[in-house]
């Protein structure tokens, strides 16, 4: 596959990156340590010479030259840390393409038994669609993703908008993936969106105190003064007391300073990575898009003031130095500077703060699809359209499932039949039909391409029952949750809205007579309610309906031929109802009859 080698040939530029990145840094690691004991020869020089300025400006050029270096030796561990991270999406990007095996984030957490259809058709989980399709590196781009796939959009405008952002991104390959990395390199924890929130919604304590506005100045001020007046006259007495008198002020107000600091500390690491994602967003050419325009116009205003809220964070964070602590604080008030130009910072952008962490996101989710769709280019973006409801496919495959693998097939509902019932024998293939029927609709709400030559679609809310659970935690039996999930589709449908169906071998806990008549009435029902709906059952009595219903329902198969003391399988479905049975079959060859 061509994207295969594209991953090969960037593995092969990063890991040359990474050697010699690896080498200035050991370089300036080298200078750094020069520097260092240049400051020491001056100081010691210093006393040793009789106190002669000249070594002393021999260490003030140390002080330089370190701080230099130290600058510099930053930059490259973090240039070293982007390529790091680079190298590997790039590895598992390979061993993706080759092996048809994501080591991505699976989205485990996410799973529900109780949600419409994540659970039956592997959206969540390992093997899953999410892990397949999931780039995002922020705790807030993973959680998007996950909503994007569980709500997926239903409006057509907006499904071809998407799709329109999807086909700017996906060549963009050098802006996909510095995204993602930067995006991992943040570090995002559950705590750091929570905190700056309840920062940003607590009452301001001191930009509207006007004392407090007044003391900010005039007190270092006076502190100054009384410094100048001791180093002139020598009376001391007046400067220790403007420190003391400093030191209540801190004092008297260092609860409030805490309450903000305890949510606003440490956090110029995720507020930087934050700014930076925004800058690489507002730099993109994406003027193809509109979707992709209007949040690089919000990512433009927000890129500046997050990078002066992370370096207003990182100069409060010294206050845990002791230098600065007890000098800054004792002659500038340097705790009460700090507070005032965050609540300043806070008045200004409070409102703005949630809105640019959502460019973000949604950033990360159409990067995840776009990557999706680079690395598929034999997929096919579907055509929504908004009536009348209609389902149609060609070469339709599961796309969890390799392409030299897969079976691909046909498949047509709502012209004019709004209902299909699967007939087949045991692994024959009517759920994996089902479950990609399910897979490509869910990808072709999100505006991602299908894994099929031609889908055309109207976006409908998906309803499954293909794998009921019991529950002894909640008293729910296997029958009793499978008539739970029977009853939430049908009171759905009540509700009015646009529907599509998916069931696998319904009521399996009762007996056969029983459950013949449950599903026949039920797929009755169905064709009351604005729905389109498929059913795989092994019920061959339930393909009479199409006799009775000609013009709304339909029957199609999946066969399987035995040939001497073989079972053989083609997974084509064809139209009518199934007549070959290999339950008997297969239970001698396993020895079990």
């Amino acid at each position: 596959m061509q994207h295969a080698g594209i991953y090969q040939q960037r593995i092969n530029d990063f890991q040359q990156a990474i050697d010699k990145e690896k080498g200035l840094t050991s370089l300036l690691s080298w200078a750094r340590l020069l520097s260092f004991l240049l400051i020491v020869a001056g100081v010691v020089f210093y006393f040793r010479q009789g106190w002669m300025g000249g070594w002393l400006l021999l260490s003030v050029v140390g002080v330089v030259f370190f701080a230099f270096f130290l600058k510099k030796h930053n930059r490259s561990q973090q240039k070293l840390a982007l390529l790091k991270t680079l190298l590997e999406l790039n590895q598992k990007e390979l061993q993706q393409a080759t092996e048809w095996k994501s080591t991505f984030e699976d989205g485990r957490e996410f799973i529900d038994d109780q949600h419409d259809y994540s659970n039956d058709l592997d959206v969540f989980g390992p093997a899953s669609i999410f892990q397949s399709i999931n780039r995002t590196g922020t705790l807030s781009g993973k959680r998007q993703l996950a909503d994007a796939l569980r709500s997926p959009i239903q409006d057509v405008q907006t499904i071809l908008a998407t799709q329109e952002a999807l086909k700017v991104l996906a060549p963009e390959i050098d802006f996909r993936q510095h995204l993602t990395a930067n995006a991992m390199l943040a570090k995002e924890e559950g705590s750091d969106r929570r905190e700056l929130a309840l920062w940003l919604n607590m009452p301001f304590a001191f930009i509207h105190n006007k004392f407090m506005q007044i003391a900010a100045w005039l007190f270092p001020a006076l502190a100054l003064l009384m410094m100048a007046i001791y180093a002139y006259a020598g009376h001391y007495y007046l400067f220790i007391g403007m420190v003391i008198l400093n030191w209540l002020l801190l004092g008297s107000i260092q609860g409030k300073i805490m309450e903000q600091y305890k949510l606003i500390s440490h956090k110029e690491r995720i507020l930087e990575k934050f700014s930076l994602l925004l800058h690489l967003i507002r730099k993109g050419s994406f003027e193809q898009s509109a979707l992709l325009k209007e949040q690089q116009g919000i990512a433009r205003e927000a890129d500046v003031a997050l990078h002066q809220l992370s370096r207003i964070g990182s100069a409060f964070d010294q206050r845990l130095n002791l230098l600065v602590a007890v000098i800054l604080n004792s002659l500038f008030l340097y705790d009460l500077h700090c507070i005032l130009r965050l609540e300043r910072w806070k008045s200004k952008h409070k409102t703005d703060v949630e809105r640019w962490f959502g460019v973000i996101a949604q950033l990360e989710v159409w990067n995840s699809m776009a990557t999706y769709a680079y690395n598929h280019p034999q997929y096919a973006y579907p055509k929504p359209q908004a009536a009348p409801m209609v389902l149609e496919a060609e070469a339709l495959g599961h796309p969890l499932i390799p392409d030299n693998e897969s079976v691909k097939n046909d498949g047509s509902i709502g012209r004019p039949a709004s209902f299909l019932i699967i007939t087949g024998s045991n692994m024959s293939g009517k759920s994996t039909f089902l479950r990609s029927i399910g897979s490509n609709l869910l990808l072709a709400m999100c505006g991602a391409p299908v894994c099929a030559q031609r889908f055309v679609f109207t976006p409908m809310r998906i309803m499954t029952s293909m794998r009921i659970k019991d529950s002894i935690a909640s008293h729910t039996s296997y029958f009793q949750a499978e008539l739970l999930r029977l009853q939430h589709i049908i009171q759905q449908l009540k509700a009015g809205g646009q529907v599509f169906i998916l069931l696998d071998e319904i009521l399996k806990g009762t007996n056969s007579e029983d459950k013949l008549s449950g599903s026949r009435s039920l797929i009755e029902h169905f064709l009351a309610y604005n729905c389109l709906g498929m059913i795989a059952t092994h019920d061959l009595e339930l393909g009479h309906l199409e006799d009775s219903y000609p013009e709304k329902i339909k029957n199609y198969c999946f066969e399987s031929t035995i040939q001497g003391d073989h079972l053989f399988f083609d997974y084509r479905i064809r139209a009518g109802i199934a007549r070959n049975k290999n339950a008997t079959f297969l239970m001698k060859q396993m020895e079990i009859i």
